[in-house]
């Protein structure tokens, strides 16, 4: 284990109330701000843009003083940001034209910025020329893939890969989930010509899991008995027919570079790939060239190009534009990093899971076009200027010269909103079930809600579908009723970004709109409304209802594919979902999870590479190392990985398409392999306390079969050593078409 620089939970929450301290703040007072004024469809924004560029409307709940538009989002139908006072935003939210009015959070971060720990789904802890070395329990095998780190770990992964290849777990087979499996992990794409974007925290860009091996020398391994120090000489390998390098390359445009490092930031690099014709016309001061040899915007022309209509090409400028504020501090150094410093960003989550998406040795889409975004780091961009930014990109991106088409983009986001059993009513009403929604129905009283135990509903306790819960603090995801980041959530989505996120880390039930639980939820009187038990949460501008077992924010967004976590041991000789993993109809398939291998920063503590360092242009690198990852955060890139290698072949498919695909195609897993466990249909069964259930969903796990057609089984490893290789501890098993091979090493 290599320690490193990592930090408890308060001390990260002391160092970011500090830094958020340092940030803009809104100001106090019935004085002129930022607000987002949104309304129900074109036509009433249009109308209501007119009256409020008026100087003395006439109009009912409209402000008599004209409101200057700071942003009249040309991407958007139905939303612009306004200049408004308090008493000026109370007026127009009466208006029946107008949808919601609401901070525009982003330009006050110092008042507004929530902590990253507060989205992120923590969790407990956790293809090739020749055969690599497989294991989905990575952490209680003795002569496992963490142990001995020499050439024969060379590209060594979890589970995320090989158990992905077939629809059968191979471990399950096997009946041991410790064993190490020597294979070469065939796959029938790699994201080719699909633009995969990682919405998360910051994260370094400069890890060797980003670096094409044809640019880079000298590599060298972790001397583990000098922590942190270089130890001999090494050598990388990248997958037979990767492809390396990013889309600004050599041939891009006149003043392209070829670069080492596949990754691109979306906020940084994205104004290049759109409007090439801006940053060529002034090369010397709008390019520069980044770290790794690519050429890149200068930071500031990129930030301007987003937020300023008049700095970039005539062709871009109806595309639509986000807040400077939001996006001024956004900076390389902060967000990404070098091959030679590691980002400044406090953040530790997106590194594995940038690198189970599309990494070259952990995920499937090695030769996507790859992009990241820091959506909720320091530093970010939050989350409605994220969602806007992904569609203007997605909308004005160039189409692909072979054909004309546009890219497909993925968007992976391992993060969730969820609350306290004690912001929702630690004491008050349940309705579960109930014949209405409008108050007509009466509730039951609850006393206490103990959001970690079993409690039956005797004596005033909460029932057990309500403490169902993996574990206590934030843990209930609540449906997001509106708000401007909503708005701009399903925009992004209708305009045609394929959206993946994490089901969520904590048991949660989550049901579609036909399920009988679709209506549970949770109110203050024996009387209540769903509609009266409506908060409004100010960090993220959105109003939520009191739901139980509808998807959260982001889980509800439309047409949103739900991603849940799979364990890395058996239950009775099956595989199962993770105890943690929420689940229900909503979750439309589980990937492997738990305890998978990722890259990983110096945010985190982590193992041993072999190829751990590197020099590229005479620098040699800083330590590039692993770690354990898990939780629906791991499950939700390593499924957007392998969409992205269907999206390759099938680039007009909708997520729609990808729902059918999964359904259709991929099929549940036979309940000898998989275990589902039994709905639980009232308010205290006993089976809410099985935690691995997935109450009633579908046991569907996704693997790289063709559209049509079953896989075809595995290569051979070698001709010379048959179709697999085998191995548990000195045990070694090989076989082909001739009879199995046993033998011990010795």
């Amino acid at each position: 284990m290599i320690n490193t620089s990592a930090t408890s939970y308060e001390e990260r929450k002391v160092a970011f109330e500090a830094y958020k301290n340092t940030l803009p703040k809104e100001p106090s007072g019935d004085v002129k701000k930022e607000y987002c004024v949104g309304c129900f469809q074109k036509s009433d924004w249009e109308f209501i843009h007119e009256e409020l560029m008026k100087d003395g409307s006439l109009e009912d709940n409209i402000p008599t003083d004209k409101c200057d538009c700071i942003n009249d989002c040309l991407q958007s139908d139905v939303r612009g940001i306004y200049l408004l006072t308090d008493t000026e935003a109370t007026e127009l939210r009466v208006n029946p034209k107008v949808n919601y009015v609401n901070v525009n959070t982003c330009v006050y971060p110092g008042t507004y910025q929530d902590n990253p720990d507060n989205l992120v789904e923590v969790s407990p802890t956790n293809r090739y020329g020749v055969t690599v070395k497989n294991q989905q329990q990575v952490t209680a095998a003795t002569g496992g893939i963490l142990e001995n780190i020499n050439s024969d770990k060379l590209n060594r992964c979890s589970a995320q890969l090989y158990r992905h290849t077939i629809k059968k777990n191979p471990w399950v087979t096997l009946g041991n989930p410790q064993v190490v499996v020597n294979d070469r992990i065939e796959q029938y794409g790699t994201g080719v010509d699909v633009d995969v974007i990682v919405c998360d925290q910051d994260m370094w860009f400069g890890h060797i899991e980003f670096q094409d091996p044809d640019d880079i020398t000298n590599i060298k391994t972790y001397d583990a008995s000098q922590p942190g120090s270089v130890g001999g000489s090494a050598s990388t390998v990248a997958p037979s027919n990767f492809v390396g390098g990013n889309v600004l390359k050599s041939g891009f445009a006149s003043s392209s570079t070829n670069g080492t490092c596949g990754l691109l930031d979306l906020v940084l690099d994205a104004p290049y790939y759109i409007d090439p014709a801006w940053f060529e016309a002034d090369a010397g001061n709008r390019l520069v060239q980044r770290w790794d040899g690519t050429t890149v915007p200068a930071t500031a022309v990129a930030v301007q190009w987003w937020s300023d209509a008049s700095k970039r090409s005539a062709a871009f400028a109806s595309a639509g534009t986000v807040s400077y504020s939001a996006i001024s501090n956004y900076s390389r150094a902060s967000c990404n990093g070098s091959n030679t410093a590691y980002k400044t960003g406090t953040g530790y989550h997106g590194t594995p899971c940038a690198s189970q998406a599309y990494g070259r040795q952990y995920g499937w889409a090695y030769n996507a076009n790859k992009w990241f975004l820091n959506l909720y780091g320091t530093n970010s961009v939050g989350f409605e200027v994220g969602f806007d930014m992904q569609k203007i990109f997605h909308v004005n991106k160039p189409n692909r010269s072979s054909d004309d088409t546009k890219n497909p983009t993925i968007s992976s986001n391992s993060w969730g909103r969820r609350f306290s059993a004690s912001e929702l009513g630690s004491s008050g009403y349940y309705f579960y079930r109930p014949a209405s929604i409008d108050g007509s129905t009466t509730g039951v009283q609850y006393t206490s809600w103990s959001v970690n135990g079993n409690t039956d509903g005797s004596g005033g306790t909460a029932p057990r579908f309500m403490t169902n819960r993996y574990t206590s603090g934030y843990q209930i995801q609540c449906e997001p009723v509106s708000g401007s980041p909503v708005t701009a959530a399903n925009e992004m989505i209708a305009a045609g970004v394929i959206f993946v996120c994490a089901a969520g880390n904590h048991n949660q039930k989550m049901v579609k709109s036909t399920h009988a639980d679709y209506n549970n939820y949770v109110g203050p009187n024996n009387n209540s409304s769903l509609n009266s038990t409506q908060f409004f949460y100010s960090y993220d501008s959105i109003t939520y209802h009191k739901t139980l077992d509808r998807g959260g924010f982001p889980q509800a967004f439309n047409n949103a594919l739900n991603i849940g976590a799979l364990d890395d041991v058996f239950i009775s000789g099956k595989g199962m979902k993770v105890n943690y993993s929420s689940t229900g109809d909503l979750v439309d398939c589980y990937a492997v999870a738990d305890d998978s291998l990722s890259a990983a920063d110096n945010r985190s503590s982590g193992y041993a590479r072999y190829d751990s360092f590197y020099t590229y242009n005479s620098s040699q690198s800083v330590l590039s190392y692993d770690r354990l990852f898990n939780g629906t955060s791991s499950a939700c890139p390593i499924a957007v990985g392998l969409i992205a290698t269907k999206l390759q072949y099938n680039r007009t498919w909708t997520s729609s398409d990808i729902k059918n695909w999964l359904v259709s195609t991929i099929g549940q897993q036979d309940a000898d392999d998989f275990y589902y466990g039994t709905e639980s249909t009232t308010v205290n069964d006993t089976t809410w306390s099985d935690k691995n259930s997935i109450q009633g969903g579908a046991g569907i796990i996704p693997y790289d079969s063709p559209v049509s057609d079953p896989p075809t089984p595995p290569a051979p490893a070698d001709p010379s050593d048959g179709r697999f290789t085998i191995s548990s501890g000195s045990l070694v098993i090989t076989g082909n078409e001739e009879p199995l091979t046993i033998s011990l090493n010795n």
